[in-house]
């Protein structure tokens, strides 16, 4: 998503063509990175299966996940309204969930809270330390587990590096949408909307876990 995401530098014309084709590279980007994603997945199960339908499942997930990134990353580098900017910010925010649907469900701390160690710059260190370590729980557990099936191995090597790559590519990938936006909300209003967001998706997981 290199060639979608650039979120610093003075303002540029507005091109419509150059603007699609940020994001059709941006959601194809991700539709590539699902594809690696469920390799990755395959390559870590002791009991490796393959069904169309769980493939066809995690890269669309991703590729929404692309789409939602790029939008967001391009009305960050055009400067839209406040008021559309901020409409783009949760778009890109919903265009993860799917990532965290099934399987993907015990990494979000490791994609929510990655990114904003990374990205919020503007955060306390204190705070942004914490989101690392809530971040770092997922990728150790994940990593002792594929130790616990393959042994010191190779093949155990390549999961953990594959997972830490994959990972760091979706981490990276949310910039636009978790970096401090440029004209941003009081503090207040903020930590209500985080509070309302956070029940939203804890209903959502509830409601996902009893389909």
């Amino acid at each position: 998503m290199a060639a979608v995401i650039h979120l610093t530098g003075p303002s540029v014309r507005a091109s419509p063509t150059g603007d699609a084709s940020r994001v059709v590279v941006g959601t194809l980007a991700g539709t590539a990175l699902g594809a690696i994603a469920r390799l990755w997945m395959r390559l870590i199960s002791d009991v490796p299966e393959f069904t169309w339908s769980g493939t066809i499942f995690i890269v669309a997930g991703f590729t929404i996940f692309g789409f939602a990134q790029s939008v967001a990353a391009l009305a960050r580098r055009r400067g839209w309204r406040p008021w559309l900017a901020r409409a783009v910010r949760c778009v890109g925010v919903v265009g993860m969930l799917p990532l965290f649907v099934g399987a993907g469900a015990p990494m979000m701390p490791t994609v929510v809270g990655g990114g904003l160690a990374a990205w919020r710059h503007d955060w306390p260190k204190a705070a942004r330390v914490v989101c690392l370590v809530l971040a770092s729980l997922p990728i150790v557990v994940v990593g002792s587990q594929v130790v616990g099936d393959f042994g010191w191995s190779l093949h155990a090597f390549v999961g953990i590096v594959a997972m830490l790559a994959v990972y760091g590519a979706i981490v990276w990938a949310t910039k636009a949408t978790l970096v401090r936006p440029a004209d941003p909300w009081p503090m207040r209003r903020l930590a209500i909307v985080a509070v309302i967001a956070l029940v939203l998706v804890l209903l959502a997981r509830v409601g996902v876990r009893s389909t």
